[in-house]
């Protein structure tokens, strides 16, 4: 696109900020008062494969113990994007805030818009096999932890199909992003 001004953007990872948020001595203390030192790897940090096996599923129990979870963690992660947020580059032109859980989170409220990326089932179950060495069976017990794809899609302003080429896919995002700019321009 000839002429047309690079979009300057400024990405905040949700799932970083809780990664930050599990190696934190005070997060590590509760979490291990409430699940228990099987938590803990050998190097004393939290083992967050055997911390989703505890809380990820589709169980009573899963969903209690996710609860708590969410209770112990959320507070920080909110806090941290905010803080992202805040010291994010003024000349920037969009802040992007990429949480997988933003909707369940209760955090939309942030977001002057809302896109979904969208990713084929088979090709989620590939990518994650690749990228975080996850099953399928795993995959699922994660994905049943949020609310279904369909329910985010009619929850978010726009969504990015994400089954093609990488630029393919960026192009469909930056004509998001363009459109929520240029409402942004005509208030």
């Amino acid at each position: 696109m000839r002429g047309v001004k690079s979009l300057r953007l400024s990405i905040v990872d949700a799932d970083q900020a809780g990664h930050h948020q599990l190696r934190k001595p005070e997060i590590r203390d509760q979490l291990t008062r409430v699940f228990g030192h099987e938590i803990l790897a050998q190097d004393g940090e939290i083992d967050r494969r055997r911390l989703a096996a505890l809380v990820f599923g589709e169980t009573p129990e899963h969903n209690q113990r996710r609860d708590l979870l969410n209770q112990i963690v959320r507070p920080g992660i909110r806090e941290d994007i905010r803080r992202q947020i805040s010291s994010a580059p003024q000349d920037v032109d969009a802040i992007i805030l990429d949480a997988a859980l933003l909707l369940e989170a209760g955090w939309a409220a942030e977001c002057d818009a809302l896109i979904f990326i969208d990713t084929p089932l088979e090709l989620r179950r590939q990518r994650v096999a690749i990228n975080r060495g996850w099953s399928s069976e795993e995959l699922q017990k994660r994905e049943s932890s949020q609310w279904d794809v369909e329910r985010k899609k009619a929850a978010c302003h726009f969504v990015v199909d994400n089954s093609g080429s990488p630029e393919d896919s960026a192009a469909q995002m930056e004509r998001c992003l363009r459109t929520v700019l240029d409402k942004q321009t005509e208030r």
